[in-house]
């Protein structure tokens, strides 16, 4: 719930919290403590008038000197908190007494000495007067609290007044703090809402050089450079769209104006052929044949090029594939040789991906597996498992092997390494492989030990 509201309402009520914790404590704990301290002062005042008092009516009981007891008298009556006091000598006998309270409360009577008794807003105090060290009578003195009672209400009163000036001040205060605080913090929040809408151009108009400010300056500096970088993939995009229409119009002129010259000579050697009929030589007859052979690689050649470039730059749609469906598919269109035995493991997945991207993958795999494989009794091997997101391929084979200093570079696009004349090939197969596994976001490994065979393990998503 609270972190749904503002920072600016957030330090609001942090600090009007505070101060309403200051006032509600300085509330009770002031008035709280002058009261503890006016009853301290109270029971010392009775208890010194009562010092005086004994010792003066002492002396007068004992010199039977009721003048000074009179004067003892008089000088208490004048704290006019004093409400009643009242002296008996110890034959019960009433000496002298005050009475301000009126009816006198029942318990008076059962007040132990040396006491502080409160009874209905009144303390009353009981003692012994001593003359000579000979007790000669019993002190009862009754001091009201009503003073001190009123004087707590007006100092709750004005503390209260006091707290609630301190509370509105500590909340006007609180405001300005947070708009001071908040103010960049809402500019800066208004400016990444217009962004996320859409605009263009807009700036943080940041005030004053603290934290926040240098962060709005930075804010600012950051969007600065990110429309320098805006502008420049925009003009990326730009030469990236002509450079790929230029492409899409080489593709055409390959795929159409290079390869038909080359359908027309091979069309021509076999007429040339076929018009000499016996009088060609076998030299001839074999130069014909290589040449046939040269123009069937280039044309080869030059479908790799084009399914090469087409590879992360045409949008081919994702679609279900049974894999093990799609392997028999390929395997058939293959037509290995009959001494090539291929084994595909049971527990093919059936995934959402890119089908012909997948199945050329693995045209161009077991194509070379069957290719390169100089065994009379040739294997291959394709087995899967699954690894987090991905689906772990493997097609292995007992072929020729790789040297493991040509690891890397079979990937290279051109690169073979068995001379075109003895193994025809045009050095593009495994580029494309490397290529459409990159693509999709996996990896391909080979392991390999020369005339022992071949393992290469690709990874492939699950979903496209």
């Amino acid at each position: 719930m609270i972190n749904n509201v503002s920072i600016r309402v957030k330090i609001i009520m942090g600090q009007i919290l505070l101060v309403g914790i200051v006032a509600i404590f300085i509330y009770n704990y002031y008035p709280s403590k002058q009261e503890r301290a006016a009853v301290e002062a109270i029971d010392s005042k009775i208890l010194s008038i009562s010092n005086i008092f004994s010792l003066g009516v002492g002396i007068g009981m004992g010199e039977t000197d009721f003048v000074a007891v009179s004067e003892a008298l008089t000088w208490a009556k004048a704290d006019s908190a004093l409400v009643y006091l009242s002296v008996v000598n110890d034959r019960g006998e009433k000496i002298t007494s005050f009475n301000n309270l009126g009816e006198l409360p029942e318990r008076i009577s059962s007040i132990s000495f040396n006491e502080n008794v409160e009874i209905d807003g009144t303390v009353y105090y009981k003692t012994n007067i001593v003359y000579q060290g000979l007790p000669s009578g019993t002190l009862v003195i009754g001091y009201s609290l009503d003073q001190m009672h009123e004087m707590l209400d007006n100092l709750r009163q004005t503390t209260l007044y006091f707290c609630l000036i301190l509370f509105a001040a500590g909340f006007a205060l609180s405001v300005v703090v947070s708009n001071m605080i908040s103010r960049n913090i809402r500019k800066l929040n208004s400016t990444v809402h217009a962004i996320a809408d859409g605009a263009e151009y807009v700036r943080v108009e940041v005030e004053g050089r603290d934290e926040i400010g240098k962060l709005g300056n930075a804010f600012n500096q950051m969007l600065d450079r990110l429309e320098n970088s805006r502008n420049e993939l925009i003009r990326y995009s730009q030469q990236l769209k002509k450079q790929n229409v230029e492409l899409n119009q080489f593709s055409y002129v390959v795929s159409h104006d290079l390869k038909a010259p080359l359908r027309a000579i091979f069309k021509l050697s076999e007429w040339i052929e076929e018009d000499l009929g016996k009088e060609i030589s076998d030299e001839s007859k074999k130069n014909m044949q290589i040449l046939r052979g040269r123009v069937y690689r280039l044309e080869s050649l030059i479908n790799g090029l084009l399914q090469y470039s087409k590879i992360g730059r045409v949008n081919v749609p994702a679609e279900v594939v049974d894999v093990n469906v799609m392997l028999r598919e390929t395997i058939d269109l293959l037509n290995p040789p009959a001494h090539i035995k291929i084994i595909v493991h049971e527990a093919m997945p059936v995934l959402n991906t890119k089908k012909s991207q997948l199945q050329q993958v693995f045209i161009n795999l077991l194509s070379n597996a069957i290719k390169y494989n100089d065994k009379e009794e040739g294997l291959v091997d394709v087995s899967v498992n699954e690894i987090g997101n991905y689906y772990r391929f493997t097609v292995a084979d007992n072929g020729m092997g790789i040297a493991p200093a040509y690891h890397e570079k079979v990937f290279e696009i051109f690169q073979t390494l068995e001379s075109r004349d003895k193994i025809e090939g045009t050095g593009v197969g495994l580029s494309i492989i490397k290529k459409s596994v990159e693509d999709m976001g996996g990896a391909i490994v080979l392991e390999s030990v020369e005339k022992k065979g071949s393992k290469f393990t690709f990874t492939w998503p699950k979903a496209a």
